[in-house]
């Protein structure tokens, strides 16, 4: 079995799938519309997107003839259509830990693999940084490669993982480094008074402390998607038991 290359959308809207029908299986297969909403929300993706329903259609297209996705009808007139992905299926022999890393690969890019952990368990509990260490090789090590590893790079604290269903822009990271200091953008009024030189320790202080805010902040995020979605399956089991 051979896996073309994806698109930045069709790899969106397939981790969009995957993470759905593990978080939220009662309302899976989803709606081109719930589909759009879903890849466009604003918590647990990078980059957060504006996709209408052409974008996703032609994703949808795309998945559809590399045999990653399917349409399903539903309704009495024949021509709505459900949409679900088939990396569960049998010829791509993933588990659950599997399916749920690589959503959050599909949906994150390269993260590290604390990160990997904490986010891949709100779809399925991994209880180690050894046990995601070892999916991930799992992953990395297949015929395909669905996973690689990448080496610790210049402003980053430790290495990390990120998907190999898509071809990756190797100036396009997860995060911005400016080795040069003339480059970044707090560096320009600091170096009119003292320069570079005094001015790069308090400005990757600076970056550093908003780096930790924004990721404080995605997982708030994540956090109240999660309780909205027990919610949901809560009302649910309500009104059918009453």
């Amino acid at each position: 079995m051979t896996l073309e290359s994806l698109t930045a959308e069709e790899a969106r809207v397939l981790g969009t799938l995957l993470e759905k029908s593990m978080a939220t299986p009662d309302y899976y297969p989803l709606t081109l519309n719930s589909l759009r909403t879903a890849c466009n929300q604003k918590s647990s993706r990078d980059p957060v997107t504006e996709y209408d329903d052409g974008t996703v259609t032609a994703a949808l297209a795309g998945l559809k003839r590399k045999c990653l996705a399917t349409f399903v009808p539903y309704g009495s007139q024949g021509n709505q259509f459900k949409y679900r992905h088939f990396l569960e299926d049998v010829r791509f022999n993933l588990g659950r830990p599997e399916l749920a890393v690589l959503a959050v690969l599909l949906l994150r890019g390269a993260q590290t693999l604390n990160e990997i952990r904490l986010r891949a368990s709100s779809l399925h509990a991994i209880d180690s940084l050894e046990e995601a260490e070892a999916v991930l090789k799992r992953l990395a090590e297949r015929d395909e490669p669905l996973a690689e590893s990448l080496s610790k790079r210049s402003g980053w604290k430790e290495p990390r993982w990120r998907d190999k269903l898509r071809l990756h822009s190797e100036e396009a990271g997860p995060e911005r480094i400016f080795p040069n200091p003339a480059a970044s953008p707090y560096a320009g009024a600091a170096s009119q008074a003292e320069g570079f030189s005094q001015a790069q320790a308090p400005n990757a202080a600076e970056g550093s402390a908003q780096g930790e805010i924004a990721e404080l902040r995605r997982e708030v995020a994540d956090l109240r998607m999660q309780l909205e979605s027990m919610r949901e399956v809560v009302d649910r089991i309500r009104a059918e038991l009453f």
